[in-house]
């Protein structure tokens, strides 16, 4: 059990640590553009740049998802990695439908992915809405009246 657990916390600190190189990845490309001008479609530029935003913050979900993955798999708990892949990432997103589950010992992990999820996709949805405001706020500073 504390084998189990133990796997458990590494995960989730390997999750946090990807979460931070995504998160950095996602600054650094939005501070990049920030200073452009928005140009003569600016909503298409905006829409672009949130679109960047996104794919780059989804990827680190999806690699973190991976990870647990092949956790799941290294352990024995799944025959296969697309099944193992599904549990994870219905886990992690804390949907939970219950079709496939976990067995005897390994069934500690998911209350620990379900929880690093929600942790993660906190911090996802706090950088997306970061980048909401700046752009709301550049957006009004553009188109205020003089």
């Amino acid at each position: 059990m504390i084998l189990i657990v133990s796997f458990g916390f590494l995960a989730m600190a390997a999750c946090l640590a990807l979460q931070a190189l995504a998160s950095v990845v996602a600054v650094r490309y939005f501070a990049h553009v920030e200073n452009r001008p928005l140009g003569p479609t600016p909503r298409r530029t905006v829409f672009i740049q949130f679109s960047v935003l996104m794919i780059v913050l989804m990827f680190g979900n999806i690699v973190q998802i991976t990870l647990w993955a092949l956790i799941y798999r290294g352990l024995g708990a799944f025959d296969e990695m697309q099944t193992a892949w599904y549990f994870s990432g219905v886990t992690f997103t804390s949907l939970g439908y219950g079709d496939v589950v976990l067995q005897d010992r390994t069934r500690l992990l998911a209350p620990l992915q379900a929880a690093n999820g929600l942790m993660m996709f906190g911090i996802t949805t706090a950088m997306f809405f970061a980048a909401v405001q700046r752009a709301i706020f550049k957006w009004l500073s553009l188109h205020a009246p003089n």
